[in-house]
């Protein structure tokens, strides 16, 4: 994200120094290109050009912070539920594994108590 953040920037300083260049081709009658109105309202002086590209660039860093925290929440979420998942598996491992332990020890008493005393002796 530190990435996105920097190309953001770059932009943000690119778009800026385009804009105010336009503005100044504006100004002195230059610009050869046909402007929408809207698109043209915008350069009527500096500041209103430097407060229009200053939003976009807080809009777009918003935008990446946005995602960054929803990214950050997902991978927490998925690590706590596979954390869980794999805790609640060995849990049953586990009980399985006494289970079977216990069942063992229940067949040896058995075959120990049905050994009589005489088969011992031989």
């Amino acid at each position: 994200m530190a990435q996105c953040r920097d190309l953001e920037n770059h932009h943000h300083e690119k778009l800026l120094e385009i804009a105010i260049n336009t503005l100044e081709k504006v100004v002195k009658g230059e610009l050869d290109e046909d402007l929408p109105e809207d698109v043209r309202a915008l350069f009527v002086d500096k500041d209103t050009i430097v407060n229009a590209v200053g939003t976009s660039h807080d809009m777009h860093l918003l935008k990446i912070d946005n995602r960054e925290d929803e990214l950050v929440t997902r991978v927490n979420s998925w690590c706590t539920h596979l954390v869980g998942k794999i805790h609640k598996d060995e849990i049953m491992r586990n009980r399985k594994r006494v289970k079977e332990i216990n069942q063992y020890i229940d067949h040896m008493q058995n075959e120990l108590d049905n050994l009589d005393s005489g088969d011992i002796l031989d």
